[in-house]
Parts: structure tokens; sequence; C-alpha cells
């Protein structure tokens, strides 16, 4: 008995295994266009992957905004010591001898900087205390101070980096911000893309399935004309050759369908086996726009643009720095301070000494045999292609906009005659099956008839999958979206002092 009671809650154990299994492998999802496109944008690996990419940009614009601020370090040998043999001259009796020395030495300093951009150099400051010990003939203490010190160093005058710095690094930042924003619009495009592909394959499906009942219906009904000679043997043969090819289609059709499921959620991150039913989206109803607006949307967001932009200022910032660097190069270092060398801790900050030190630094090109001229000469060359490849660039991207544009104002009336197609084709169907079933049309008229339709149903969601994707094409191009009529931007936009 208790073997019987074991094994009835072991199968029950099993059955229930395979049951959730089965149900957690099979999950139903509901998408309609926008929660594909959330979906798309924030839990594909596409997207995760261009907000890595964002946060390269973003880390490296905190690190240059850190870098204008006051930068502290503190250098130290905490310890050094050394036993060699040095060289000494004794003047009593005039000969060099060698002898053996060992030394102890420690020292530690603070020092901070802080970048002039106005100028293009930095001030700097510091301070260190350093202890010498040396043990031989005579052993020797020594403490060596430098309370403090200040000055300013620039290594190439005329010519100021961080002004140009200050110009480029927010730019870059921006364009990392519009290159996200491209991207996962992007991300978006590819999803509709993906959708509508499973749309048209579920159609086939649902086609391929009716159309199969159908060939079954209409075969049967064609026996019972056929034993009554109502149609021919040919005309018997054909249908039955229909019924056969529907079954191929109905097979090809499951292939495509779940090919095209499975790469939609493996695009959106879900699990590869997940069961997903579409909502099918309409258009949006007197949405016209305006291919003069979407341009300048175009202009202000477009990263191909900003891109252009940064180039053509990078550029400039080469030849301002060749041109310098083509006749003179000059340098400066200057500083004052305190220091001190006693015996005693104390006693190195008693009666301190002035420190001063003021240096200029030239590079004149005597015979380079043009070398700085040339680079010069090259980075005039390098602007003058940016500014072009910017001009291009815009013409580029203006033209693709307004192609857009036109394009997706036309779409809505193609939607519209495709709807008005398929309601014709789905009466000449249901009129020509009926004339069909009281013998009144052949099987050739009823194929047609049936071919139209389903021709008809594709082109309608077709039609649909064209006016998307050309909408989000447009948004791309333009980062804007035209229903909530605003600026798109990163759904992980983050702040810039997390």
């Amino acid at each position: 008995m208790w073997n019987v009671v074991r094994l009835g809650v072991f199968f029950l154990f099993l059955y229930s295994s395979l049951f959730f299994n089965h149900a957690s492998a099979q999950q139903r999802v509901v998408l309609d266009l926008d929660r594909t496109v959330q979906l798309a944008t924030d839990s594909s690996l596409a997207a995760q992957k261009y907000q890595s990419v964002y946060d390269i940009s973003r880390f490296q614009y905190l690190s240059w905004m850190a870098s204008r601020k006051p930068q502290f370090s503190l250098e130290s040998t905490p310890v050094m010591y050394q036993r060699y043999m040095t060289q000494r001259y004794l003047s009593d009796e005039d000969i060099d001898i060698y002898r053996q020395q060992r030394m102890f030495y420690s020292q530690a300093g603070v020092t901070a900087t802080q970048n002039m951009e106005r100028w293009g150099g930095h001030f700097y400051g510091s301070t260190q205390l350093g202890y010498l010990r040396t043990f031989g003939d005579q052993n020797q203490t020594q403490f060596m101070t430098v309370p403090i010190t200040f000055g300013y160093k620039q290594d190439l005058l005329f010519y100021n980096p961080l002004k140009w710095a200050r110009q480029i690094e927010p730019m870059k930042l921006t364009l990392a911000e519009k290159t996200l924003a491209y991207d996962l619009e992007t991300a978006s495009e590819v999803a509709v893309g993906k959708f509508f592909a499973l749309a048209l394959a579920q159609d086939q499906l649902r086609m391929a399935e009716e159309y199969l009942a159908s060939c079954d219906t209409i075969y049967a009904i064609a026996e019972r004309r056929f034993r009554i000679a109502s149609i021919s043997k040919a005309e018997l043969s054909i249908l039955e050759l229909e019924k056969t090819n529907a079954r191929t289609t109905l097979a090809n059709a499951r292939i495509t369908q779940k090919r095209a499921a499975q790469e939609l959620a493996t695009y959106l991150g879900m699990v590869r086996t997940t069961d997903i039913e579409l909502v099918i989206p309409t258009v949006m109803q007197n949405l016209r726009i305006d291919a003069v607006e979407a341009i300048q949307y175009a202009r202000e967001n477009n990263p191909q643009y900003l891109s252009s932009r940064q180039a053509t200022t990078e550029a400039r910032r080469d030849v301002e720095r060749a041109r310098v660097e083509k006749n003179l190069s000059v340098g400066l270092d200057a500083s004052v301070g305190l220091n001190q060398v006693a015996n005693r801790f104390v006693d190195a900050y008693r009666h301190l000494l002035s420190q001063d030190m003021f240096t200029v630094t030239l590079s004149i090109p005597l015979k380079d045999w043009g070398k700085r001229r040339n680079a010069y000469l090259a980075a005039r060359s390098t602007l003058e292609a940016a500014e072009r490849a910017e001009q291009e660039s815009a013409r580029d991207t203006e033209l693709d906009v307004a192609l857009t544009v036109s394009d997706f104002n036309e779409r809505q009336a193609i939607v519209e005659t495709a709807r008005q197609a398929l309601t014709i084709a789905e009466d000449a169907y249901a009129q020509t099956l009926q004339r069909f079933i009281k013998g009144q049309a052949d099987a050739y008229s009823l194929s047609v008839a049936q071919s139209h339709w389903q021709t008809a149903r594709q082109n309608q969601i077709a039609s649909l999958q064209n006016y998307w994707l050309t909408y989000y094409h447009l948004r791309r191009l333009t980062l804007y979206d035209y229903q909530r009529r605003e600026v798109i931007r990163p759904f992980s936009h983050s702040a810039l002092t997390r």
C-alpha cells in the first residue's frame, strides 16, 4: 500500500514539475508597439551597450571638470638607505682615497596645482621636509625644509590649451548624450522592424491555417460535385494540389513565425521561447510634419552635426598650436619661496633663506627643412577638410530628413488605401466562395479571389510597417518626438555629479 502511495506522489511531483517548467518556458507576453520600443531602449543588450559607451564620455568629462579644480598630492620617499664607496680628497696628504659611506634619507612634500584657463598655464605651491643621516668617519644629521614655495609655469606661451579644452570638452559630452539618444532610437527602429516582421509572419501563419481549412472544405465540396459530374477531374485535381500546397505553405509559415518570434524576444531581452501576442497599431491621426521644422530639429540634435562641429573646432585648435610653434616656442617657469638646512629640526624653520627661480626657455627653428612649416600647412589642410566635411554632412542629413518627411506624410494615405483594398478583397473572396459553393464559380476564380485577399492582408500590414519605420527613422534623424512635441533625451541620462 505504501509503495502505491509513494509511486503516486512521485508521478504527481513529476507531472507538476513538467507542468510548471512548460508554463515558464511558454511565458505569454502581450506587446504593443510602445511597449516594444520601451523594452528595446531599456532592457535590450544593444541599449546596455550604448549606455556603457556613453558612460566612457561622461566619466571623461567628469575627470576634466575635476582637473579644473585645485589638485593636491603627497609625494614622499619614506625610506632610502645606501651603503657605497665614495671618493674623498685629503688635503693634508694631497691624495684621493675611497672610503665606505652609509646614508639614510627620508623626504615628504605636499604639492598643490591650479590651472589658469585665462592664460594657459598653472600655478603651483608646495611645502617639503627632508631628513638626511650619514654614517662614516663623522656622523652627521641634517634637516632640509621648504616651508613654502609657489610659482607659475606655462610650457608654451601664446597658446592656451585650457581655453580650447573649455570649448571642446562640453561639446564632447553633448555629442555623447546625443549619440546615446541616436543609438537608442536606432534600437527602437530595429525593434519596430522586428515587431512588424513578426506581425507579418503571424498573419501569414493565420492565413496559411485558414487557407488549409478552406482548401479542405472546398475540396470536400468539390468531391461531392465531382460525383454528380458538376466539375471535371482536372478541376478536382487542381483543388487537391491546392490542398497539398497549403500544407507546405503552413509548415513554412510556422517556421517563419517561430524564427521571427524568437528574434524579437531575444532582441528585447526576453526568454527566447516567449509566446508573444502583438497588438497592431494604427496610424497617428492628423499628424503631418513640416520639413523646415524637422531640418531645424536635426541641426540642433543630430549627432552628425555635432560631430562635424567638434572636428572643426579641434582642427582650429591644432592650427593655432602649429602656428605658434612654427616660428618661436617660449616656455616660462617662475617661483619664489623659502628654505633652510639645519642640524636640528627646530632650527630648520628659523632664519629662513629665500629660494627664487625664474626660467625662460626658447625654441627657435634655425634649419628644420620645413618641418614646422609643413606641420602648420597640414593643420590648415585638416581644418579645410573638416569644414568641407561639416558642410557635406549637413547637406546629406538635411536631404535625408526632407525625403523622410515627404515619405512619412504620404504614408498615412497609403495605409488608408491598403485598408480599403483589404475590405474590397475580403468582400470579393466571400462572394466568390458563396458562388463556388452554389456552383456558379470555378476553382480558378476562387483561387484568384483568395490570392487577392491574402495579398491585401499582407499589404495592409506592410503599409503600417513602412509607416511606423519611416516615423521612427525620422525620430532618429531629428531626435524629436512629434507626438509629444519634445526633444528626445537618453532614457538613463544621469546627473553629472553622480
